[in-house]
């Protein structure tokens, strides 16, 4: 085998483990599991959650750990629909571009909600041992809608 089909091969490996890494985090979401959530994340990973009226920091995958648990108490149920998936992949070392959409089932303060989010993730990907993991993302609310649950 050619050198150049193995590189090609190997860039093709990391896209499908980085399509992987998206979709596990997303299907951690669904479970709700705020500590799987944050093993996708380096130990000293980022996230920054845009949204309309608000900004969330979380910085190490403790921190962020910690946040998801805080968020995602008041949801009951949660969906996430995967859309494209973006790569360019240097290395050990890579950025993406996904798109997702979200819905929410929220129970707080005597309200009942669905919570439909179209998002944006802009990520920051590192190899580390054979294994990619998000070093830093920003998830940016591009729109929101809420609805009563009747």
């Amino acid at each position: 085998m050619s050198i150049e089909l193995e590189k090609r091969i190997s860039v093709l490996e990391d896209k499908l483990a980085l399509q992987e890494l998206t979709h596990g985090y997303l299907a951690a979401a669904d479970r709700k599991d705020s500590n799987a959530m944050a093993s996708y994340f380096t130990p000293t990973g980022s996230l920054t959650s845009i949204m309309p009226n608000q900004t969330i920091i979380l910085e190490t995958r403790d921190k962020i750990a910690n946040g998801f648990s805080q968020i995602l108490r008041p949801i009951t149920v949660a969906y996430h629909m995967a859309g494209q998936l973006a790569t360019t992949v240097s290395g050990d070392t890579a950025e993406g571009i996904s798109y997702c959409f979200v819905t929410l089932a929220v129970s707080e303060n005597d309200e009942q909600y669905v919570r439909k989010i179209w998002a944006v993730y802009k990520d920051e990907y590192v190899k580390s041992n054979a294994n990619w993991l998000i070093s830093k993302r920003v998830a940016t609310v591009a729109w929101e809608e809420r609805e009563a649950i009747k």
